[in-house]
């Protein structure tokens, strides 16, 4: 009886499927970041066409890097410099570059070029996007007020969300927050905000600081929904399969606590595991977990305030 030859897969067919594989994956990665610097960019512009078209023309200053370069630009002129035209994004493009510095070595390369990207789309559309009042002149000045923050947070929080900022006080923020786990990117901000808003009370008149805090804080409100990585999620995952752990603790950082129970219907061995993510990070946590387990029966509660030591991944 004839043997029959049992043929084994070549080493050099298994490499092209291992490649191929690669391949797949390092296109995945590729669009994925090509999805976030689009972002980056698109919330740069509305940034700036929010700051041209609404902020400036109403005179008002933001408790940021932007409001810090409007106080340079305003003391430039009592010095008698003789400024033509607004140089606002020309000021915010220069404070940024040492900032770019600490970025590339001290936070994350990643971090780095999509803030950079961010920050040369907002110095192009403020040099270009004329400063006029695009809203009714019969509009109330609280309710321009309103529209500019929103916007102008909208803009900023989709910069933060994509992975980058759009530097300034949020670099700093974000600095420090790394180097000290007792300080926050909010503190850095406010300090910031003092020196502006002391200046606007002495040089503009009550109702300008007034309108101008109103702005900062509805701003800061609209960043914080925008940008995911500020809300807190915890989970209560039930599923069979002991790989959503190692998913939890290996692919994103996160810690987690489980319990090994039994279906109460169905009598069968099971993982009850507990964590808490950032609700960016939920967003690709719950397809994961349904591409492991189908069946994985999760609970979802955004009304969380957690004690102790949690990360704010960014990058």
């Amino acid at each position: 009886m004839p043997k029959v030859s049992k043929t084994k897969p070549s080493p050099k067919s298994a490499k092209a499927v291992l490649s191929a594989e690669q391949r797949a994956e390092k296109r995945k990665h590729f669009f994925k970041d090509l999805a976030q610097f689009l972002l980056c960019i698109l919330g740069g512009l509305i940034y700036a066409a929010s700051i041209n078209l609404i902020v400036l023309p109403s005179g008002l200053f933001i408790g940021n890097m932007t409001g810090l370069a409007q106080v340079v630009q305003d003391l430039l002129k009592v010095f008698g410099l003789p400024i033509k035209r607004d140089i606002t994004g020309l000021l915010l493009f220069l404070f940024n570059m040492p900032l770019f510095i600490i970025s590339f070595t001290s936070i994350n390369r990643k971090f780095f070029w999509k803030t950079a990207i961010t920050v040369v789309s907002m110095f192009v559309a403020m040099t270009f996007i004329p400063i006029v009042q695009i809203l009714p002149e019969t509009l109330e000045m609280i309710t321009a007020t309103i529209i500019g923050a929103v916007i102008a947070g909208f803009g900023a929080g989709l910069c933060l969300q994509a992975g980058g900022s759009g530097g300034g006080t949020d670099i700093y923020g974000v600095y420090v927050s790394l180097k000290r786990k007792d300080f926050s990117v909010g503190r850095v901000n406010l300090i910031i905000s003092l020196i502006i808003y002391v200046y606007a009370f002495f040089v503009k008149d009550m109702a300008v600081m007034i309108y101008s805090l109103i702005f900062s804080m509805i701003y800061s409100f609209v960043v914080d929904k925008v940008h995911y990585q500020n809300v807190k999620i915890s989970l209560m995952i039930v599923s069979k399969s002991e790989a959503i752990i190692n998913c939890i603790t290996k692919d994103y950082g996160r810690g987690a606590t489980y319990w090994h129970g039994k279906g109460a219907y169905s009598q069968l061995d099971t993982y009850v595991i507990n964590t808490v993510v950032s609700k960016y990070e939920l967003i690709r946590l719950r397809r994961h977990i349904q591409e492991i387990d189908p069946n994985a029966f999760i609970i979802e509660n955004t009304d969380v305030h957690v004690t102790g030591q949690f990360l704010s991944n960014f990058f």
